[in-house]
């Protein structure tokens, strides 16, 4: 292992117990600036959050577009206490999930200095804490985030009592929301585009993930993919159960979209 890896692994260690902790992690957040602007306060509009490559751009840009630069969105902190933050301060809370699968090879191609057991690790934190919390938030599914954004925040709408515009795929708001996600990742790294970084689809990272397939399959990561899959699916199954009670209660939105 180099020292580059060291490092890397050491710091996403030391992370994972501090955000499972609410009021640590927020103090941690707080005394770091660039995290600190995008922590959610009392006074934000929404925290759309969730394990890294969940569609968190995406999902930000696509906002934006349809509502403004609204006062202040909590985003991209990817730790499960910044969902209890959001909870516990009663703001409509978005939880990005992907199936575990996709997003940790996805992670991975980003953070090429993890192991697979380390973005396994990571996804069970994610949202085994998160759960706890689980009647205070919003489920945004990956599939039905990237394919009808809107829909999701129908829900927001209805469920906290705001009154967020829908985004609307239009070809016009897809390009508007995908140079959102590029302007983000300049920000991020430097005024470039990364490819391996870029919350958008790319031939590169698809290319690098097809490489990384057969190291789930090592019995130890398989076993510990297998409990993510678990937990994805009780997400899913509560973001079901939810639109059928909607679709049952006679209301229109997300459920009939």
């Amino acid at each position: 292992m180099g020292l580059r890896q060291a490092v890397v692994r050491a710091k996403v260690h030391a992370r994972r117990p501090l955000a499972r902790t609410p009021y640590l992690w927020d103090l941690a957040m707080y005394a770091r600036p660039g995290k600190r602007a995008t922590l959610a306060t009392p006074d934000s509009a929404i925290i759309i959050d969730g394990y890294p490559r969940s569609g968190n751009t995406f999902s930000v840009a696509a906002f934006e577009v349809a509502n403004g630069r609204v006062p202040h969105v909590g985003r991209h902190l990817h730790g499960p206490a910044h969902i209890l933050r959001g909870v516990r301060f009663a703001l409509p809370t978005v939880v990005l999930i992907r199936p575990p699968r996709d997003a940790v090879l996805s992670y991975l191609v980003r953070r090429d200095a993890l192991t697979p057991d380390d973005a396994v690790l990571e996804y069970l934190d994610f949202y085994r804490t998160a759960w706890l919390a689980r009647d205070g938030f919003v489920i945004g599914l990956f599939g039905r985030v990237v394919s009808d954004f809107g829909a999701v925040l129908d829900e927001v709408n209805e469920r906290f009592g705001t009154s967020f515009v829908r985004y609307v795929p239009t070809p016009e708001n897809e390009e508007a929301a995908f140079a959102r996600v590029e302007e983000m990742n300049r920000l991020e790294c430097g005024g470039v585009v990364v490819e391996t970084h870029v919350g958008r689809p790319s031939q590169e990272r698809t290319q690098r993930k097809d490489e990384l397939r057969a190291l789930l399959d090592r019995p130890r990561t398989a076993a510990r993919l297998r409990q993510a899959e678990g937990l994805y699916e009780d997400y899913e199954q509560l973001a079901i159960s939810r639109s059928w009670r909607r679709r049952d209660d006679g209301a229109t939105g997300p459920a009939d979209s």
